[in-house]
Protein backbone atom coordinates (compact mmCIF):
# COMPACT_ATOMS: atom_id res chain seq x y z
CA UNK A 1 0.00 0.00 0.00
CA UNK A 2 1.02 3.34 -0.51
CA UNK A 3 0.64 6.04 1.95
CA UNK A 4 -2.02 8.67 0.97
CA UNK A 5 -1.36 12.50 1.83
CA UNK A 6 -4.54 15.01 2.00
CA UNK A 7 -3.23 18.42 0.44
CA UNK A 8 -5.25 21.56 0.22
CA UNK A 9 -6.20 22.72 -3.02
CA UNK A 10 -6.35 21.95 -6.83
CA UNK A 11 -4.17 20.76 -9.02
CA UNK A 12 -3.53 23.01 -11.65
CA UNK A 13 -3.31 20.77 -14.43
CA UNK A 14 -4.57 16.60 -13.94
CA UNK A 15 -2.22 14.07 -15.64
CA UNK A 16 -3.71 12.58 -18.48
CA UNK A 17 -6.29 9.90 -18.22
CA UNK A 18 -6.61 6.98 -20.92
CA UNK A 19 -9.02 3.92 -20.82
CA UNK A 20 -5.48 2.13 -20.03
CA UNK A 21 -4.61 4.54 -17.17
CA UNK A 22 -7.96 4.75 -15.63
CA UNK A 23 -6.55 1.79 -13.83
CA UNK A 24 -3.50 3.14 -12.23
CA UNK A 25 -4.78 6.51 -11.49
CA UNK A 26 -8.13 4.48 -9.17
CA UNK A 27 -5.45 2.40 -8.16
CA UNK A 28 -4.06 5.14 -6.50
CA UNK A 29 -7.00 7.21 -5.45
CA UNK A 30 -6.96 4.12 -3.40
CA UNK A 31 -3.59 3.90 -1.70
CA UNK A 32 -2.44 1.31 -4.43
CA UNK A 33 0.56 1.50 -6.66
CA UNK A 34 0.79 -0.34 -9.35
CA UNK A 35 1.87 -1.10 -13.00
CA UNK A 36 1.63 -3.32 -16.08
CA UNK A 37 3.78 -6.60 -16.12
CA UNK A 38 4.48 -8.42 -19.30
CA UNK A 39 2.73 -11.84 -18.89
CA UNK A 40 4.76 -13.65 -21.21
CA UNK A 41 8.36 -12.19 -20.38
CA UNK A 42 7.77 -10.46 -16.61
CA UNK A 43 8.77 -7.42 -17.71
CA UNK A 44 7.72 -4.02 -15.87
CA UNK A 45 6.72 -1.06 -18.08
CA UNK A 46 5.75 2.53 -16.23
CA UNK A 47 3.80 4.58 -17.44
CA UNK A 48 1.13 1.57 -17.69
CA UNK A 49 1.53 0.53 -21.22
CA UNK A 50 -0.67 -1.86 -23.15
CA UNK A 51 2.27 -3.91 -24.41
CA UNK A 52 5.50 -4.88 -23.63
CA UNK A 53 8.64 -2.42 -24.74
CA UNK A 54 10.87 -6.07 -24.70
CA UNK A 55 9.49 -9.11 -26.58
CA UNK A 56 6.32 -6.79 -28.10
CA UNK A 57 3.14 -8.87 -26.50
CA UNK A 58 0.20 -7.52 -25.70
CA UNK A 59 -0.80 -9.89 -22.87
CA UNK A 60 0.20 -7.39 -19.64
CA UNK A 61 -1.38 -7.96 -16.27
CA UNK A 62 -1.75 -5.46 -13.81
CA UNK A 63 0.96 -5.60 -10.24
CA UNK A 64 0.88 -3.81 -7.55
CA UNK A 65 4.59 -2.33 -6.78
CA UNK A 66 6.64 -1.54 -3.69
CA UNK A 67 6.93 2.16 -2.55
CA UNK A 68 10.18 1.69 -1.73
CA UNK A 69 13.34 3.42 -3.75
CA UNK A 70 16.39 5.97 -3.59
CA UNK A 71 16.73 9.12 -4.98
CA UNK A 72 18.71 9.00 -8.05
CA UNK A 73 18.73 13.41 -8.69
CA UNK A 74 16.12 16.43 -7.75
CA UNK A 75 16.35 19.65 -8.68
CA UNK A 76 13.78 23.09 -7.79
CA UNK A 77 12.17 24.69 -11.13
CA UNK A 78 11.44 28.38 -10.65
CA UNK A 79 10.16 28.75 -14.34
CA UNK A 80 6.56 26.77 -14.65
CA UNK A 81 4.19 26.93 -17.52
CA UNK A 82 1.43 29.51 -15.97
CA UNK A 83 -0.99 27.01 -15.07
CA UNK A 84 1.81 25.74 -11.97
CA UNK A 85 2.88 29.68 -10.86
CA UNK A 86 1.09 29.38 -7.80
CA UNK A 87 3.09 26.25 -7.21
CA UNK A 88 5.87 27.15 -7.84
CA UNK A 89 9.13 26.50 -7.49
CA UNK A 90 8.63 22.86 -7.53
CA UNK A 91 10.92 20.16 -6.50
CA UNK A 92 10.69 17.17 -8.41
CA UNK A 93 12.98 14.09 -8.80
CA UNK A 94 13.66 11.32 -10.71
CA UNK A 95 13.34 8.03 -7.96
CA UNK A 96 15.18 4.43 -8.90
CA UNK A 97 11.92 1.74 -7.03
CA UNK A 98 13.85 -1.22 -5.68
CA UNK A 99 11.55 -2.89 -8.69
CA UNK A 100 13.95 -1.54 -11.46
CA UNK A 101 11.42 1.18 -12.78
CA UNK A 102 12.49 5.13 -12.68
CA UNK A 103 9.96 7.50 -12.48
CA UNK A 104 9.88 10.94 -11.78
CA UNK A 105 7.58 13.22 -9.08
CA UNK A 106 7.17 15.93 -6.71
CA UNK A 107 9.21 16.07 -3.42
CA UNK A 108 7.95 16.31 -0.43
CA UNK A 109 8.53 16.32 3.60
CA UNK A 110 11.80 16.55 3.62
CA UNK A 111 12.94 14.97 0.41
CA UNK A 112 13.73 18.13 -1.62
CA UNK A 113 16.59 18.58 0.60
CA UNK A 114 17.62 14.58 0.98
CA UNK A 115 21.04 13.33 -0.36
CA UNK A 116 21.28 11.69 -3.35
CA UNK A 117 21.38 8.36 -2.71
CA UNK A 118 19.21 8.85 0.06
CA UNK A 119 15.65 5.72 0.75
CA UNK A 120 12.23 7.30 -0.30
CA UNK A 121 9.43 5.96 -0.41
CA UNK A 122 6.52 6.97 -2.98
CA UNK A 123 2.93 8.64 -1.65
CA UNK A 124 0.07 9.60 -3.27
CA UNK A 125 -0.63 13.57 -2.97
CA UNK A 126 -4.75 13.34 -3.09
CA UNK A 127 -5.50 17.59 -4.29
CA UNK A 128 -9.78 18.05 -4.11
CA UNK A 129 -9.63 17.01 -8.24
CA UNK A 130 -7.21 14.52 -8.51
CA UNK A 131 -4.19 12.13 -7.14
CA UNK A 132 -0.57 12.64 -8.02
CA UNK A 133 2.94 11.04 -6.99
CA UNK A 134 5.28 12.23 -4.38
CA UNK A 135 8.24 10.99 -2.84
CA UNK A 136 9.24 11.53 1.20
CA UNK A 137 11.97 10.24 2.88
CA UNK A 138 11.35 6.67 4.06
CA UNK A 139 12.10 7.38 7.45
CA UNK A 140 9.09 9.65 7.83
CA UNK A 141 7.08 8.12 10.45
CA UNK A 142 3.17 8.68 10.21
CA UNK A 143 1.79 10.58 13.08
Amino acid sequence: MIAVIDCAGKLPRLPRHSQLTRWFWQGLDDGVLQTTRCADCGRLSFPPRPDCPDCLSQRTEWQILSVAGTLYTRTRIHVVPEAFIDAAPLDVGIIDLDVGLRLLCWLVEGAQTAPLDSQVELVALRYANGTVIGARPLAHEDA
